[in-house]
């Protein structure tokens, strides 16, 4: 056969293996979002950012010093 080619032979073409279906997403986690004097601001504003159809999962507030710190669970 012309080009050393033999019928049946033929080698199929070169394919890239399949890149890996690992997710580019992270795990959910807490971030610091803000600090407030009383701790009703906190809970308030944590509240919020949980029923305004975000993507806020949950919310803690934590005394830290003479202030709250609000954490936002995403």
């Amino acid at each position: 056969m012309a080009g050393g080619l033999a019928f049946g032979t033929m080698a199929a073409p070169a394919m890239a293996a399949p890149a890996a279906t690992t997710s580019a997403q992270a795990a959910p986690s807490w971030h610091f979002a803000d600090y407030y004097q009383y701790r009703n601001d906190c809970n308030r504003t944590g509240f919020n950012a949980i029923t305004n159809g975000g993507i806020v999962q949950d919310y803690k507030c934590e005394l830290v010093g003479s202030r709250f710190a609000l954490y936002l669970f995403y």
